[in-house]
């Protein structure tokens, strides 16, 4: 998608969809594994948290003003043929065969989760956010598209690092899932773009450091009493959304003199074929290396990048394969 304002912000983004990238990596890579360094890698995969936050209130500001119908038929020709292609290519890389989906519930379950392809269930997300975003917001307004963005992530904070301490029972839905994570990212994204909001670098980097420092110690502190006892794999925490739109202000503060390398400027725009191929590199390298160590881990996401980023450049080359990856 083409930024409302032109190219002048473009470079930074680019290198945030990059740098997001990596630490997406980083959470899968040291998720089951680092046993010998559990609280490293719990702050690895805490630190990394802003990432996929990024990638929603990118969308969100990029997305075109049309109209909800148009903008629903938009996503689905847009993400439907990536989400389904690399969720069969990951069933079938995990399970070998697809005897799977004779179910109707497991056909559910692919379409919200994406199954085997685990980490595909952002782009669901990603499009039932964006609908409703158009729908509410073009219907009712932006009080009505923010407070609907709110609840579902109270839901979420309620019924994930919450759940244990309220005594909430096992929720039917993932807190990630559906617009229940994503939505209030998507309106950030998209009120930034209408209203032209941006800050100096400095302050936005401040911002950033700041937010990550109280995940952190928010993240401690429900550890601490209980409610969370697996931290690595916590997501929407309160300071979750601090942290993620300043991800995105620290890219829109990159100045306009910065340019990104043609190589790099090029994996920026496969952004998405790199999300949705590490999985498959990561798991390789984890049969090579293994997955015990941190410094396993540590090398298995290097591995998952390289290969993903060669993967993908030799699939841009591919005609059809380009809508699978762009």
């Amino acid at each position: 998608m083409t930024p409302p304002d032109g190219t002048i912000r473009l470079a930074g983004i680019d290198l945030m969809r990059l740098v997001a990238f990596v630490a997406v990596v980083l959470i899968h890579a040291v998720s089951n594994g680092a046993q010998d360094a559990p609280v490293a890698a719990d702050v690895i995969a805490l630190l990394s948290r802003f990432a996929v936050p990024f990638f929603f209130v990118a969308f969100g500001y990029f997305m075109p003003q049309r109209s909800p119908e148009r903008t629903a038929l938009r996503l689905l020709v847009r993400l439907a043929p990536p989400f389904l292609v690399w969720a069969l290519v990951y069933i079938l890389y995990f399970q070998g065969s697809l005897a799977e989906l004779r179910s109707p519930a497991m056909i559910v379950r692919l379409l919200i989760t994406g199954l085997d392809g685990q980490h595909l269930w952002f782009l669901p997300a990603l499009g039932v956010a964006g609908v409703l975003f158009a729908v509410v917001r073009s219907r009712l307004g932006w009080g009505a598209v923010l407070a609907l963005a709110l609840v579902f992530y109270a839901l979420a904070f309620a019924f994930g690092p919450l759940r244990l301490l309220l005594h909430l029972p096992k929720p039917p839905f993932n807190t990630r899932n559906g617009p229940f994570f994503g939505l209030l990212f998507v309106t950030a994204g998209a009120w930034l773009r209408d209203r032209g909001r941006h800050i100096p670098l400095r302050l936005a980097l401040a911002v950033f450091a700041v937010a990550a420092l109280l995940q952190l110690a928010e993240v401690a502190a429900l550890v601490a009493v209980g409610t969370i006892p697996f931290p690595r794999f916590t997501d929407n925490t309160l300071m979750t959304i601090p942290y993620g739109i300043a991800a995105f202000l620290v890219a829109l503060a990159i100045p306009s003199t910065f340019r990104l390398s043609p190589l790099f400027a090029r994996l920026a725009r496969l952004s998405l074929g790199l999300y949705v191929v590490h999985l498959l590199f990561l798991d390789l390298a984890a049969r090579l290396l293994g997955q015990a160590t941190l410094a396993a881990c540590l090398g298995n996401a290097l591995l998952a990048v390289l290969a993903s980023a060669l993967c993908v450049l030799i699939l841009d080359h591919i005609p059809p394969m380009r809508r699978l990856i762009r």
